[in-house]
């Protein structure tokens, strides 16, 4: 393992990112250790009383992640492509906590115009809630599908994920279930990639 990170370490960058975007996972382990700095760099800019520190830097090395993934050689350099990637996902995940911040304060209402004065020390049980962070990473990876896969693929693909029966599927869409397997293989082809990138991103950050 010595041997190997010293050979990374003599190697440029974008010799690295080659190697990382073929699946060799020890090279995306370097660059990811190698930006870390920058990564928390960015994240400092950030900071406020409702964003965690830790929280910011899971997203800055989502974005290092995303970088790695997406980087095309020629357009400009990695680490102005990564400082961008790192900024970008940090940004995104703010306004996605905003958006939280104001539904939860829109449901406290909600809630709090429904009791009774005498239960206002009542602890309501809303069941499992995914942390914000897990579900900011869910909510991107939804997003990215959206880009990818045609209005109906997607619709088809949604249901998919909330185990709705192939029967209920193709009734939904007016077609027979045959088809809804046939567009699922497609799908699962045309989402591989993104899959492929989310599990590296799940094997650094414990968040799915």
């Amino acid at each position: 393992m010595l041997h190997l990170k010293y050979k990374f370490r003599s190697k440029p960058t974008i010799e690295l990112i080659r190697l990382a975007q073929s699946g060799v996972k020890e090279a995306t382990d370097f660059i990811v250790e190698r930006y870390y700095p920058m990564v928390v760099k960015i994240s400092s800019k950030y900071y406020t009383e409702w964003a965690e520190k830790d929280d910011l830097i899971q997203n800055g090395l989502v974005g290092i992640l995303k970088a790695i993934y997406y980087y095309k050689e020629g357009k400009s350099s990695f680490t102005s492509f990564a400082w961008k990637s790192i900024e970008s996902e940090i940004k995104s995940f703010l306004t996605y906590l905003n958006r939280r911040k104001n539904k939860m304060l829109t449901d406290s209402l909600k809630i709090d115009f429904f009791l009774d004065e005498s239960e206002e020390d009542k602890v309501l049980n809303l069941g499992y809630e995914q942390s914000l962070f897990e579900g900011y990473v869910v909510e991107e990876f939804m997003n990215e599908c959206k880009n990818i896969l045609a209005e109906e693929e997607y619709y088809i693909f949604e249901m998919y994920l909330q185990k709705i029966p192939y029967k209920e599927i193709a009734k939904s869409v007016g077609k027979k279930v045959k088809y809804v397997d046939n567009t699922l293989q497609k799908i699962k082809k045309q989402l591989k990639p993104l899959i492929e990138m989310y599990d590296i991103v799940r094997s650094y950050i414990n968040v799915l």
